[in-house]
């Protein structure tokens, strides 16, 4: 029973660790505290981000002119890929969390993805993504990839995603 109880412990507890939102660990890569693994909203909030989030997020104006109130199709999900580390994520997340905040994509499921500096993650396989470039927003409708934006947009985040729904309205 005793070595039931061990094995049942050694294979639970590195589940339970991996699978933890919001961990913050040193990158020898970047030598700074990064976040890592799957997160949310409220790891970019943690003192190492906030500086950055909080600022991006409170001075970006959404654009909801662009919101086309036609559009009853929506994403099935949204993944994006970031490093906390990188100034083009520093830039674009808090703007794409302010636009999914809008009552527009209320219901949207987005889920983050933290990489370390080499662009890795225990939480997903980065490779079956072909992440290259942070952040990557990845969209998904019927439960294929429709669309990426990388890096940065062509237009504006609002118009980008506003295009991609315009792909799959009936």
């Amino acid at each position: 029973m005793m070595k039931l109880l061990v094995i049942s412990f050694l294979i639970f507890v590195p589940i339970c660790i991996s699978a933890q939102l919001n961990r913050v660990v040193y990158d020898e890569r970047k030598s700074q505290n990064v976040l890592f693994g799957e997160c949310d909203i409220d790891g970019f909030k943690l003192d190492e981000f906030n500086t950055w989030f909080e600022e991006g997020y409170n001075s970006y104006e959404v654009k909801e002119t662009y919101f086309s109130k036609d559009f009853s199709v929506r994403f099935d999900s949204i993944y994006v890929f970031l490093g906390t580390w990188c100034s083009d994520s520093q830039r674009e997340v808090p703007r794409f969390c302010k636009i999914m905040d809008n009552e527009y994509f209320a219901g949207t499921n987005v889920r983050f993805f933290a990489l370390d500096g080499n662009k890795k993650s225990d939480a997903i396989d980065t490779e079956q993504f072909y992440i290259q470039f942070v952040p990557t927003f990845v969209f998904y409708y019927n439960g294929n990839e429709l669309c990426r934006i990388i890096e940065t947009p062509v237009l504006s985040l609002e118009e980008d995603i506003m295009d991609l729904l315009s792909r799959i309205q009936p």
